[in-house]
């Protein structure tokens, strides 16, 4: 049974958590299975200035999001996602903001001989660097098409190495650390977050580009809308203006309405067409 010292602890520790979730307006919730601490510095450096990352245990996340809930009504369904090991991205940023810096860390690694492989493993065309013999000595076991161009080998043809879940052998993974191939990828992983109201992971997924272009379509569809409807804006009313004066002059030269401007414009027309016509008859 625990020490009544370590329940103390223990306690301290969630009301710490709880106070720090109090004070900001988003918590965004990542797991960090298989991350290395390097990445997780990274993550940190990163946020540094806006956000704090916060790793726990999830006994200590769970009651202290519970203990939230009253305050920030909907965040206690992040504790559903407590599987694992996770941290928590505190913040007064928007959660699409910080996920954008999540996902943008990545790191690679070796893969070790046992493991499965995490993807399929492809070994491209190309001169290898590589001296017959030792690390490479798996390619002619694989069958690969090979050939020695100055002493060193060429892969004519890409070799697949191994498929995804294949396991490795140490010569598979010997060749990969002679080509420097790292196949094993370490990514955060965006869980859910909560701002006002809890988003799930797969929703903070924000692709930039798609987004700037939906606003701009969106942008011209509402400031078609508007000078067609005469619905005056800063945007839309220079639009209007224009659009009235063209229909203005439409009808002028058609004989309906005669301005100033009109006028002189049909004078001038009516000018032209009589010097035609006089040309026309003395010819005659």
């Amino acid at each position: 049974m625990p020490s009544k010292q370590i329940l103390l602890e223990k306690e301290r520790e969630i009301d710490e958590l709880a106070a720090a979730i109090s004070k900001y307006r988003t918590i965004t919730l990542i797991g960090i299975q298989g991350v290395s601490g390097r990445m997780l510095s990274d993550l940190r450096s990163r946020l540094r200035g806006f956000a704090e990352v916060k790793v726990v245990k999830n006994s200590t996340a769970l009651r202290a999001l519970q203990s939230s809930a009253k305050e920030k009504p909907g965040v206690e369904k992040l504790t559903a996602l407590l599987k694992g090991s996770n941290a928590l991205i505190l913040s007064h940023a928007s959660p699409f903001l910080i996920a954008k810096e999540v996902e943008d860390l990545h790191e690679t690694d070796w893969v070790k001989p046992g493991s499965p492989a995490p993807k399929d493993i492809i070994i491209q065309a190309a001169d290898l660097g590589l001296p017959p013999g030792g690390p490479a000595s798996i390619l002619t076991d694989m069958g690969a098409k090979t050939k020695i161009v100055k002493g060193m080998i060429r892969l004519d043809e890409d070799l697949a190495l191994a498929k995804k879940g294949e396991r490795i052998t140490p010569a598979m993974a010997a060749l990969l650390m002679a080509l420097e191939i790292k196949p094993v990828e370490s990514s955060f992983k965006l869980l859910g977050a909560w701002d006002g109201v809890y988003i799930p992971g797969e929703a903070l997924h924000l692709d930039l580009d798609k987004t700037k272009e939906e606003l701009l379509l969106a942008t011209n569809s509402a400031l078609g809308l508007a000078v067609s409807a005469e619905i005056y804006t800063e945007e839309s009313a220079p639009m209007i203006f224009r659009k009235a004066i063209l229909n203005a002059k439409a009808l002028s030269s058609m004989g309906v309405i005669y301005g100033p401007d009109e006028m002189k414009e049909a004078l001038t027309k009516a000018a032209v067409t009589a010097t035609a016509v006089h040309s026309r008859l003395e010819k005659h």
